[in-house]
């Protein structure tokens, strides 16, 4: 058994990104003889990943940090980690605010953790690494600890070509850089040796992936032909990538999901123009009526972001228009705050934060409904469900192909399997089913029906 000296927790905030990177980060460290342990009490290393996209992201990282400083009362030992976009952004800002922080590390140097952290028990001083120079692919595939036991997730590129006036991650996680097809086919096939069904890939614009003359789709038609793989997913997209042969891939490709998310952020011409977000109202309808015409089936979520500096009730009224024109599957909806060093920042934020709060609001609420009303609707057809999450003993989860959860009543062996169920309900964020056909397992295991 491990002694007191190499336990370690993560805590995470942010998107598939950022779990992916810490996913990284566990896997070296457990490389290296470390045990996970699942609270923060009852660790030697505590080292939290966050995002800066949103203001709060930022504040969720001091808050954890201002909790953690209490545990180093009762064990001077313990060793505390901050990386990722914020660490990225802010720097020594955060040593500046947080002395606590022994381990700091930009969004190009998880593969350094273990290092720096036998640097910061040796001699004591903070260990930093914000090189945005270094290679942002530098964790072997193998070393990664992935924390879905069904799905993983395989970076596709890095970084971000886009000027958006609002968003700081080309400041965190530079131009892009796009891995070489073949290095992704073979962590892909890697994964499937190793039992993983699903596999999505990653990127902060990923449909604008391309290395040399293989494109987005050409890259998705040569991961699809992995044997083996069951279904293949990707995130997060921008609207100007999204072409026809994309589109067509989306309706081709029998392992690749029906499902995109496709970021809007508002629905007024004057706003998107302010946001430079590269797009108008029309052309984004234009790009969801190729999709909907190519792929009728498909499920599309979407970001909005509300109150951003100089929206009015009319930018307002045209982005809840938008949202019902189009019949979002999901929609997360964001209050704007102002993001070091980015353009927006430099406007007046003039809309007060109730209002942006009332927006938030009245656009979630419409939302909920509808997704709702249509999960209703769903009820007695029947779906493909990828098992991969145990909620409770004899009740299980995963999801469908468009990425939709459904909740079921079935013993913990089911997880890596997938089933049929008949949706038997459905609420605003998730369906429930019932298991009418026997398990196909994935793991080679013959079906066993459950009764």
């Amino acid at each position: 058994m491990n002694t007191r000296g190499n336990r370690f927790y993560i805590e995470t905030f942010g998107c598939q990104m950022n779990v992916s990177d810490s996913e990284k980060v566990a896997g070296l460290l457990l490389v290296e003889g470390h045990e996970r342990v699942s609270q923060p009490g009852e660790a030697d290393f505590v080292f939290i990943n966050t995002c800066a996209v949103r203001e709060k992201a930022a504040d969720k990282l001091f808050h954890a940090l201002g909790r953690i400083k209490h545990l180093k009362t009762d064990h001077p030992g313990l060793r505390v980690g901050v990386g990722g976009c914020v660490a990225q952004l802010e720097g020594a800002r955060i040593l500046k605010r947080a002395p606590q922080v022994d381990v700091l590390v930009g969004t190009h140097n998880f593969g350094r953790v273990p290092e720096l952290l036998r640097q910061a028990r040796e001699d004591g001083r903070t260990a930093v690494d914000l090189d945005r120079a270094a290679d942002p692919f530098g964790v072997s595939p193998n070393d990664v600890a992935h924390s879905n036991p069904v799905r993983a997730y395989v970076t596709a590129m890095e970084g971000c070509n886009r000027v958006c006036s609002f968003c700081v991650v080309p400041r965190t996680r530079g131009p892009e850089v796009c891995r070489p097809p073949e290095a992704i086919v073979s962590e892909v096939r890697s994964l499937v040796e190793r039992g993983f069904a699903e596999v999505m890939l990653l990127g902060q614009t990923v449909n604008a992936y391309r290395f040399r003359d293989v494109d987005f789709a050409g890259l998705l038609e040569r991961v699809q032909e992995i044997e083996g793989l069951l279904r293949l997913r990707f995130t997060t997209s921008h609207p100007s990538h999204v072409s026809p042969r994309l589109a067509a891939a989306l309706r081709d490709l029998p392992k690749l999901c029906p499902h995109l998310h496709l970021p809007v952020q508002s629905g007024s011409d004057a706003v998107l123009a302010s946001m430079r977000r590269g797009y108008d109202r029309r052309e984004y309808l234009d790009t969801v009526r190729l999709l909907h015409g190519t792929v009728p089936e498909l499920a599309l979520s979407s970001d909005v972001i509300v109150g951003y500096p100089g929206e009015t009730e009319d930018d307002f009224q045209a982005t809840l228009d938008l949202v019902e024109e189009v019949r979002f599957d999901g929609l997360f909806i964001f209050a704007y705050s102002p993001r070091p060093g980015t353009t927006a920042a430099r406007l007046a934020d003039d809309v007060p934060e109730g209002e942006k709060l009332r927006r938030l609001h009245v656009l979630n609420d419409y939302q909920q409904r509808a997704q709702a009303l249509r999960n209703r609707e769903r009820v007695g057809s029947r779906e493909q469900v990828l098992v991969d999450k145990v909620d409770a003993p004899n009740r299980v989860s995963g999801r469908t192909r468009h990425f939709r959860t459904i909740h079921l009543d079935a013993p913990e062996r089911l997880v890596g399997s997938l089933v049929t169920v008949e949706v038997v309900g459905g609420g605003a964020n998730t369906l429930t089913g019932r298991l009418i056909e026997p398990t196909v397992s994935l793991t080679g295991a013959s079906s066993v029906p459950i009764l």
